[in-house]
């Protein structure tokens, strides 16, 4: 068969990047792991991440999480998530959103909590694409009962594989 009548057929694969909370008010260690604790009001922290080139846009977003290790059982915790994305350039604030989030907890467990609607197209923002940089913010609203590390962000996407059919 000759070359030139081959066609290319898109295969995907998943890739998947974690950027650890690397700010915040309080640094905690518990084990081996480490990140920032909020166990208390006016209490941040936060995580930057650049999405990679190959990242195809909001559709085929896998998942992007909060990671951490409650310091409580707690039916539920509310913690607030503050997102801002821009790509170069432009100004950090161009893209955002404030999500609140209700999450059941158990003691020292390792648990992720999915902040896929703070990265969404709503109103004048765009969604989060390849080149932009996200910012993460995470923190106790005042008077609820967060406590928790918070330990960084995982992105799990789909990226294209070219492939040529025999």
């Amino acid at each position: 068969m000759d070359r030139s009548t081959r066609h290319s057929r898109v295969l995907e694969a998943t890739k998947e990047i974690f950027a650890p909370f690397t700010g915040g008010t309080e640094s905690f260690a518990i084990g081996g792991h480490t990140g920032y604790r909020i166990n208390a009001n006016d209490e941040y922290t936060y995580a930057e991440l650049y999405v990679p080139w190959d990242f195809m846009g909001i559709d085929p977003l896998k998942e992007i999480a909060v990671s951490f290790i409650s310091l409580a059982t707690l039916t539920p915790m509310t913690f607030r998530v503050v997102t801002d994305w821009c790509k170069a350039g432009r100004g950090y604030f161009d893209h955002n959103q404030l999500v609140n989030y209700n999450v059941n907890t158990v003691l020292n467990r390792v648990q992720e909590q999915s902040i896929a609607n703070a990265v969404v197209a709503l109103g004048d923002n765009a969604p989060l694409e390849a080149g932009s940089y996200l910012g993460v913010q995470v923190s106790r609203q005042a008077g609820q009962n967060t406590n928790a590390i918070f330990l960084g962000v995982r992105l799990r996407y789909n990226t294209p594989i070219y492939a040529h059919a025999p």
